[in-house]
């Protein structure tokens, strides 16, 4: 089965169908990704907050899997999603912590391209 198979598979379930379509199910998921995104950036400049920073990282990848659970067929025609996953492997192999944040400045801008572009 293809990666695009699955994503077209992953788009029609009762579940995706259902946070897609409802009237706050998609915003709440999408307030609450950047608001992980926040708590997690916030906790980078305070070095002895490491619990905060992993409630922070916890809550981006919860909330972006489920934002990928909601529009899969757009993130799979998206280059901006496929620039962002690039840059996140590339933020858990860096060694280097201020290349990191670069890294995630990056990642923000990306994810704005898969929100106001498709292709």
């Amino acid at each position: 089965m293809s990666l695009l198979a699955i994503c077209q598979w992953i788009q029609e379930t009762a579940a995706s169908t259902a946070l897609r379509e409802s009237t706050w199910g998609f915003p709440i998921l999408g307030a609450l990704h950047v608001l992980g995104i926040a708590w997690f950036g916030g906790a980078l400049f305070f070095p002895p907050a490491r619990l905060w920073r992993r409630i922070g990282l916890a809550t981006i990848l919860a909330t972006g899997v489920l934002l990928f659970y909601v529009e899969p067929l757009k993130c799979y025609h998206s280059v901006s999603f496929w620039i962002k996953l690039g840059l996140l492997a590339a933020i858990g192999i860096n060694p280097l912590r201020r290349l990191s944040f670069a890294l995630w400045a990056a990642v923000i801008f990306a994810a704005r391209g898969i929100a106001f572009f498709i292709h």
